[in-house]
């Protein structure tokens, strides 16, 4: 129970996810991963997405965590299903677009687009997720988006030129899904950009939610004043 949670990305844009997961339990401790060395996940093939995410979760769980995080959408798609095979006893914990709250609070004639990386797009589990709403909800990729995140997160409306142009032809959109966790860096342009006329869904609150459930049934949750909560913080450099 005193064990600590591992949470990883390939960058800075799991540690939205992170935030959720220590507001939901903050009697926990965790670890949080950043893989430098291999970020942008979302523009490399499936088998070096799936390579780097093994090394994330086999490292986090060598530290003795508990359970683990993948607190990037791409690395969910691409190697959730493998990593709960290969830690078949482990708590682990995927994210995913907030596809279906979105497509529950759409208007009968609105549609919504789902912002999401190049990986993630053309994904069959992304395809399954889609094919499952009775509303619409148009995929849109964003190849470059996370690694200009990534780069300018000291000042993000060095990007807003760029953002402004992912979503040009869809003005008239209800909703956008952000399908890469990165993606909640530019929440503040993407409302600037329709003028606060937008409702804005990502999955990081369901991801932490699912991780307590999770804790909660395996009987893992950590008692209050057992123990210090605590973060630590680790990263992969590229050489």
């Amino acid at each position: 129970m005193q064990r600590p949670i591992g949470v990883f990305d390939s960058g800075v844009g799991g540690l939205n996810v992170l935030k959720c997961c220590t507001a939901l339990l903050p009697q926990e401790s965790f670890i949080y991963l950043a893989d430098e060395a291999n970020m942008p996940y979302g523009n490399k093939p499936k088998e070096e997405i799936a390579r780097a995410a093994f090394m994330c979760a086999d490292t986090l769980f060598s530290l003795n965590c508990k359970a683990v995080v993948i607190a990037c959408n791409t690395a969910t798609v691409t190697a959730v299903d493998s990593i709960r095979a290969l830690y078949s006893t482990r708590v682990v914990v995927g994210l995913e677009p907030a596809v279906k709250p979105c497509v529950k609070e759409l208007g009968k004639n609105g549609y919504a687009v789902a912002l999401v990386t190049d990986a993630t797009f053309s994904s069959d589990r992304f395809s399954r997720l889609l094919a499952s709403c009775d509303k619409k909800v148009v995929p849109l990729a964003a190849p470059e988006l996370a690694k200009l995140i990534e780069d300018n997160q000291d000042d993000i409306t060095r990007i807003r030129h760029y953002v402004s142009e992912v979503f040009k032809k869809y003005s008239d959109a209800e909703s956008v899904i952000l399908g890469c966790s990165h993606y909640s860096y530019v929440t503040g342009l993407i409302n600037e950009i329709y003028g606060g006329n937008i409702k804005i869904y990502d999955g990081a609150e369901g991801a932490a939610r699912r991780l307590k459930y999770c804790l909660e049934l395996s009987g893992q949750t950590a008692k209050k004043g057992e123990c210090t909560p605590s973060i630590k913080f680790l990263s992969t450099y590229k050489k």
